[in-house]
Protein backbone atom coordinates (compact mmCIF):
# COMPACT_ATOMS: atom_id res chain seq x y z
CA UNK A 1 0.00 0.00 0.00
CA UNK A 2 1.28 3.46 -0.85
CA UNK A 3 2.50 5.70 1.95
CA UNK A 4 -0.18 8.14 3.18
CA UNK A 5 2.22 11.01 2.46
CA UNK A 6 2.33 10.23 -1.23
CA UNK A 7 1.69 12.72 -3.99
CA UNK A 8 -1.42 14.87 -3.81
CA UNK A 9 -4.41 13.86 -5.90
CA UNK A 10 -5.41 16.29 -8.64
CA UNK A 11 -8.83 15.90 -10.26
CA UNK A 12 -10.32 19.13 -11.59
CA UNK A 13 -11.80 18.79 -15.10
CA UNK A 14 -12.18 21.97 -17.17
CA UNK A 15 -15.95 22.17 -16.77
CA UNK A 16 -15.51 22.43 -12.99
CA UNK A 17 -13.29 25.51 -13.33
CA UNK A 18 -15.87 27.15 -15.60
CA UNK A 19 -18.65 26.18 -13.21
CA UNK A 20 -16.81 27.72 -10.26
CA UNK A 21 -16.47 31.02 -12.13
CA UNK A 22 -20.21 31.04 -12.88
CA UNK A 23 -21.05 30.28 -9.25
CA UNK A 24 -18.99 33.27 -8.10
CA UNK A 25 -20.70 35.51 -10.65
CA UNK A 26 -24.21 34.57 -9.47
CA UNK A 27 -23.66 34.58 -5.71
CA UNK A 28 -24.52 38.27 -5.37
CA UNK A 29 -28.05 37.40 -6.54
CA UNK A 30 -28.51 34.68 -3.94
CA UNK A 31 -30.20 34.82 -0.51
CA UNK A 32 -29.21 31.34 0.68
CA UNK A 33 -27.50 28.15 -0.45
CA UNK A 34 -28.44 24.48 -0.32
CA UNK A 35 -25.32 22.37 0.14
CA UNK A 36 -25.68 18.65 -0.52
CA UNK A 37 -23.46 16.28 1.45
CA UNK A 38 -23.13 12.51 1.47
CA UNK A 39 -24.17 11.49 5.00
CA UNK A 40 -21.58 8.69 4.97
CA UNK A 41 -18.74 11.23 4.61
CA UNK A 42 -20.17 14.65 5.53
CA UNK A 43 -16.88 16.52 5.91
CA UNK A 44 -15.11 14.97 2.92
CA UNK A 45 -18.10 15.83 0.74
CA UNK A 46 -17.79 19.53 1.57
CA UNK A 47 -15.77 21.63 -0.84
CA UNK A 48 -13.97 24.11 1.51
CA UNK A 49 -13.45 26.57 -1.34
CA UNK A 50 -17.19 26.73 -2.00
CA UNK A 51 -17.86 27.02 1.72
CA UNK A 52 -15.60 30.08 1.91
CA UNK A 53 -17.41 31.66 -1.03
CA UNK A 54 -20.76 31.36 0.74
CA UNK A 55 -19.55 32.13 4.26
CA UNK A 56 -21.89 35.15 4.49
CA UNK A 57 -24.94 33.28 3.15
CA UNK A 58 -27.55 31.34 5.09
CA UNK A 59 -27.01 27.65 4.50
CA UNK A 60 -29.18 24.55 4.37
CA UNK A 61 -27.15 21.35 4.49
CA UNK A 62 -28.89 18.31 3.05
CA UNK A 63 -27.22 15.13 4.29
CA UNK A 64 -28.22 12.80 1.47
CA UNK A 65 -28.42 9.01 1.32
CA UNK A 66 -29.61 8.73 4.91
CA UNK A 67 -30.85 5.22 4.12
CA UNK A 68 -27.23 4.14 3.54
CA UNK A 69 -25.58 5.72 6.59
CA UNK A 70 -25.45 4.84 10.29
CA UNK A 71 -28.43 6.41 12.05
CA UNK A 72 -26.56 6.95 15.32
CA UNK A 73 -23.79 8.81 13.52
CA UNK A 74 -26.35 10.78 11.51
CA UNK A 75 -27.82 12.27 14.70
CA UNK A 76 -24.35 13.44 15.78
CA UNK A 77 -23.76 15.09 12.43
CA UNK A 78 -27.12 16.85 12.53
CA UNK A 79 -26.29 18.23 15.98
CA UNK A 80 -22.93 19.40 14.67
CA UNK A 81 -24.24 21.24 11.61
CA UNK A 82 -27.30 22.70 13.34
CA UNK A 83 -25.07 24.21 16.02
CA UNK A 84 -23.50 26.54 13.43
CA UNK A 85 -24.67 30.11 12.93
CA UNK A 86 -26.90 30.80 9.90
CA UNK A 87 -27.07 27.06 9.26
CA UNK A 88 -29.80 24.45 9.16
CA UNK A 89 -29.37 20.75 8.39
CA UNK A 90 -31.63 17.80 7.69
CA UNK A 91 -31.19 14.19 6.63
CA UNK A 92 -32.74 13.21 3.31
CA UNK A 93 -33.28 10.23 1.06
CA UNK A 94 -33.71 11.90 -2.30
CA UNK A 95 -35.27 8.80 -3.78
CA UNK A 96 -38.43 9.60 -1.82
CA UNK A 97 -40.84 12.20 -3.20
CA UNK A 98 -41.97 13.22 0.30
CA UNK A 99 -38.54 14.71 0.99
CA UNK A 100 -39.40 17.71 -1.17
CA UNK A 101 -41.89 18.91 1.46
CA UNK A 102 -39.26 18.53 4.19
CA UNK A 103 -36.78 20.58 2.15
CA UNK A 104 -39.31 23.30 1.33
CA UNK A 105 -40.25 23.49 5.01
CA UNK A 106 -36.62 24.30 5.86
CA UNK A 107 -36.42 26.86 3.06
CA UNK A 108 -39.52 28.57 4.43
CA UNK A 109 -37.42 29.54 7.45
CA UNK A 110 -35.16 31.62 5.19
CA UNK A 111 -38.21 33.10 3.47
CA UNK A 112 -39.61 34.17 6.83
CA UNK A 113 -36.37 35.95 7.73
CA UNK A 114 -36.32 37.84 4.43
CA UNK A 115 -40.01 38.71 4.65
CA UNK A 116 -39.55 40.16 8.14
CA UNK A 117 -36.56 42.22 6.99
CA UNK A 118 -38.43 43.75 4.06
CA UNK A 119 -41.68 44.28 5.97
CA UNK A 120 -39.79 46.77 8.14
CA UNK A 121 -39.27 48.74 4.93
CA UNK A 122 -42.92 48.40 3.96
CA UNK A 123 -42.22 45.86 1.21
CA UNK A 124 -44.38 42.73 0.96
CA UNK A 125 -44.26 39.52 -1.09
CA UNK A 126 -40.52 39.50 -1.75
CA UNK A 127 -38.98 36.65 -3.73
CA UNK A 128 -36.36 34.28 -2.35
CA UNK A 129 -33.50 32.97 -4.46
CA UNK A 130 -31.25 30.07 -3.54
CA UNK A 131 -28.40 28.14 -5.08
CA UNK A 132 -27.80 24.37 -5.00
CA UNK A 133 -24.16 23.42 -4.40
CA UNK A 134 -22.34 20.14 -4.00
CA UNK A 135 -19.55 17.92 -5.21
CA UNK A 136 -20.30 15.28 -7.86
CA UNK A 137 -22.19 12.15 -6.81
CA UNK A 138 -23.89 13.47 -3.67
CA UNK A 139 -27.38 13.60 -5.16
CA UNK A 140 -27.69 16.94 -6.95
CA UNK A 141 -29.17 15.38 -10.07
CA UNK A 142 -31.56 13.33 -7.96
CA UNK A 143 -32.70 16.48 -6.17
CA UNK A 144 -33.33 18.21 -9.49
CA UNK A 145 -35.32 15.19 -10.65
CA UNK A 146 -37.39 15.39 -7.47
CA UNK A 147 -38.06 19.05 -8.14
CA UNK A 148 -39.06 18.17 -11.68
CA UNK A 149 -41.72 15.82 -10.37
CA UNK A 150 -43.03 18.75 -8.38
CA UNK A 151 -43.89 20.31 -11.76
CA UNK A 152 -41.47 23.16 -11.35
CA UNK A 153 -40.16 25.11 -14.32
CA UNK A 154 -36.51 24.71 -15.33
CA UNK A 155 -34.91 27.30 -17.60
CA UNK A 156 -31.61 26.00 -18.95
CA UNK A 157 -30.33 29.22 -20.52
CA UNK A 158 -30.16 31.91 -17.90
CA UNK A 159 -29.12 35.26 -19.35
CA UNK A 160 -25.39 35.62 -18.90
CA UNK A 161 -24.88 32.05 -17.72
CA UNK A 162 -23.70 28.90 -19.37
CA UNK A 163 -25.91 25.88 -19.86
CA UNK A 164 -24.35 24.48 -16.67
CA UNK A 165 -26.22 26.95 -14.43
CA UNK A 166 -29.96 26.31 -14.53
CA UNK A 167 -32.81 28.32 -13.03
CA UNK A 168 -35.52 26.32 -11.27
CA UNK A 169 -38.72 28.17 -10.40
CA UNK A 170 -40.39 26.39 -7.49
CA UNK A 171 -43.28 28.81 -7.10
CA UNK A 172 -44.14 32.49 -7.48
CA UNK A 173 -41.76 33.55 -4.72
CA UNK A 174 -39.04 30.88 -4.72
CA UNK A 175 -36.34 30.24 -7.29
CA UNK A 176 -33.30 27.94 -7.11
CA UNK A 177 -30.17 27.86 -9.25
CA UNK A 178 -28.64 24.50 -10.02
CA UNK A 179 -24.87 24.38 -10.48
CA UNK A 180 -22.34 21.79 -11.66
CA UNK A 181 -20.63 19.62 -9.06
CA UNK A 182 -17.31 21.18 -8.05
CA UNK A 183 -14.37 19.37 -6.45
CA UNK A 184 -11.20 20.85 -4.97
CA UNK A 185 -8.38 21.25 -7.55
CA UNK A 186 -6.21 19.06 -5.31
CA UNK A 187 -6.65 16.98 -2.16
CA UNK A 188 -4.05 17.82 0.45
CA UNK A 189 -5.62 15.32 2.85
CA UNK A 190 -5.23 11.87 1.33
CA UNK A 191 -8.01 10.48 3.53
CA UNK A 192 -10.45 12.89 1.87
CA UNK A 193 -9.42 11.51 -1.52
CA UNK A 194 -9.95 7.95 -0.27
CA UNK A 195 -13.39 8.82 1.12
CA UNK A 196 -14.41 10.36 -2.20
CA UNK A 197 -13.09 7.32 -4.06
CA UNK A 198 -15.20 5.11 -1.80
CA UNK A 199 -18.45 6.79 -2.81
CA UNK A 200 -17.44 6.89 -6.47
CA UNK A 201 -16.82 10.63 -6.81
CA UNK A 202 -13.20 10.13 -7.87
CA UNK A 203 -12.74 7.76 -10.79
CA UNK A 204 -11.21 4.37 -10.09
CA UNK A 205 -8.10 5.08 -12.15
CA UNK A 206 -7.16 8.08 -9.95
CA UNK A 207 -6.37 6.00 -6.85
CA UNK A 208 -5.10 2.40 -6.75
CA UNK A 209 -8.05 0.03 -6.43
CA UNK A 210 -6.31 -2.09 -3.79
CA UNK A 211 -5.57 0.96 -1.63
CA UNK A 212 -9.21 2.00 -1.62
CA UNK A 213 -10.24 -1.55 -0.73
CA UNK A 214 -7.73 -1.79 2.13
CA UNK A 215 -8.93 1.53 3.49
CA UNK A 216 -12.56 0.36 3.45
CA UNK A 217 -11.90 -3.09 4.87
CA UNK A 218 -9.89 -1.72 7.81
CA UNK A 219 -12.88 0.44 8.70
CA UNK A 220 -15.32 -2.44 8.20
CA UNK A 221 -13.28 -4.66 10.51
CA UNK A 222 -13.38 -2.01 13.24
CA UNK A 223 -17.03 -0.98 13.12
CA UNK A 224 -19.20 -3.09 10.81
CA UNK A 225 -17.78 -6.59 10.65
CA UNK A 226 -21.16 -8.23 11.28
CA UNK A 227 -22.68 -6.34 8.33
CA UNK A 228 -19.89 -7.61 6.13
CA UNK A 229 -20.12 -11.23 7.30
CA UNK A 230 -23.89 -11.28 6.88
CA UNK A 231 -23.75 -9.85 3.36
CA UNK A 232 -21.08 -12.20 2.02
CA UNK A 233 -22.01 -15.19 4.22
CA UNK A 234 -18.48 -15.54 5.56
CA UNK A 235 -16.96 -15.39 9.04
CA UNK A 236 -14.02 -13.02 9.26
CA UNK A 237 -12.70 -11.09 12.26
CA UNK A 238 -10.39 -8.11 12.79
CA UNK A 239 -7.32 -10.33 12.42
CA UNK A 240 -8.33 -11.99 9.14
CA UNK A 241 -5.76 -11.12 6.42
CA UNK A 242 -7.18 -9.11 3.53
CA UNK A 243 -6.02 -11.62 0.93
CA UNK A 244 -7.97 -14.35 2.73
CA UNK A 245 -11.07 -12.15 2.71
CA UNK A 246 -10.71 -11.70 -1.04
CA UNK A 247 -10.22 -15.45 -1.52
CA UNK A 248 -13.31 -16.34 0.51
CA UNK A 249 -15.56 -13.88 -1.29
CA UNK A 250 -14.19 -14.93 -4.69
CA UNK A 251 -15.06 -18.55 -3.89
CA UNK A 252 -18.56 -17.59 -2.75
CA UNK A 253 -19.20 -15.49 -5.87
CA UNK A 254 -17.23 -17.52 -8.40
CA UNK A 255 -14.81 -14.72 -9.26
CA UNK A 256 -12.05 -16.64 -11.01
CA UNK A 257 -9.91 -15.92 -14.05
CA UNK A 258 -8.26 -18.43 -16.37
CA UNK A 259 -6.59 -21.34 -14.63
CA UNK A 260 -9.06 -21.17 -11.75
CA UNK A 261 -7.12 -18.25 -10.23
CA UNK A 262 -8.92 -15.78 -7.99
CA UNK A 263 -9.81 -12.61 -9.90
CA UNK A 264 -8.62 -10.08 -7.32
CA UNK A 265 -9.69 -6.94 -9.19
CA UNK A 266 -13.18 -8.27 -9.89
CA UNK A 267 -13.60 -9.27 -6.24
CA UNK A 268 -12.41 -5.91 -4.92
CA UNK A 269 -14.67 -4.03 -7.34
CA UNK A 270 -17.61 -6.15 -6.20
CA UNK A 271 -16.92 -5.31 -2.54
CA UNK A 272 -16.61 -1.59 -3.27
CA UNK A 273 -19.81 -1.63 -5.33
CA UNK A 274 -21.65 -3.40 -2.50
CA UNK A 275 -20.63 -0.54 -0.20
CA UNK A 276 -21.52 2.20 -2.72
CA UNK A 277 -24.94 0.67 -3.32
CA UNK A 278 -25.71 0.31 0.39
CA UNK A 279 -25.78 -3.48 0.28
CA UNK A 280 -23.39 -3.76 3.23
CA UNK A 281 -25.97 -2.06 5.42
CA UNK A 282 -25.99 1.42 6.96
CA UNK A 283 -22.37 2.51 7.22
CA UNK A 284 -20.85 5.88 8.10
CA UNK A 285 -17.17 6.34 7.31
CA UNK A 286 -16.68 9.72 8.96
CA UNK A 287 -17.52 10.32 12.62
CA UNK A 288 -17.77 13.63 14.44
CA UNK A 289 -15.35 12.61 17.18
CA UNK A 290 -12.70 11.34 14.75
CA UNK A 291 -12.59 14.22 12.29
CA UNK A 292 -10.60 17.39 12.81
CA UNK A 293 -13.27 20.02 12.13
Amino acid sequence: MANQKEKQIHYFPGHMKKGLIKIEEKLKLIDFVIILLDSRIPISSINPDLLKLVSNKQKLFLLSKKDMSDQLENKKWLDYFNSKEDTRAILVNLKEQKEINNILKEISYFKKIKDEKYLKKGIKNVSLRGMILGIPNVGKSTLINLLNKKNVVISKNMPGATKNVNRIKIDKYLELMDTPGILLPKFEDHKVALNLALIGTIKEDILPLEEVFEYLISFIKKYYISNFNNRFEININEDTPNDKIIDEIAKKRGYFSKGNVVDVDKTIKAILNEFRNGKLGQISIERVEDVNI
